[in-house]
């Protein structure tokens, strides 16, 4: 009986672990959409094969001639996310707003805990 409540755990785990990271690249796209970054579809045998190389859902970045490129790599829908040196900063600036305005919307819903932090700030007890 515990071994199989332990394998329920287990998978448990694993499914709230792999519905985070769905979250934070869904999160991530969106992100790299607003700052600028083109969606090119790897509809060549050429592009399969470089969007294959690349760690998938990571920011890679690539020099081609004398400009600087980022690319983001979606192996399951076979497409990549590239942008240019613009680009790539305003994802920087927007990622950096996000974290902010997540800091502070768990700062508030701390402060407005009742009894936890009040005006005093919390005292452990």
């Amino acid at each position: 009986m515990n071994r199989y409540l332990s394998l329920l755990l287990v998978a448990l785990l694993f499914t709230g672990c792999a519905a985070i990271q769905k979250a934070e690249r869904k999160n991530n796209e969106q992100l790299l959409a607003a700052a600028g970054f083109r969606v090119i579809p790897a509809n060549t045998p050429e592009r399969q094969q470089s969007l294959e190389a690349l760690k998938p859902y990571t920011i890679h970045r690539t020099i081609r001639g004398d400009k600087v490129y980022y690319v983001y790599p979606d192996i399951k829908n076979t497409f990549a996310y590239i942008g240019d040196q613009a680009a790539y900063s305003r994802y920087q600036n927007l990622v950096v707003q996000q974290q902010m305005t997540d800091q502070n919307v768990m700062a508030a819903q701390m402060t407005a805990m009742p009894g936890m932090w009040g005006g005093w700030g919390y005292w452990g007890y």
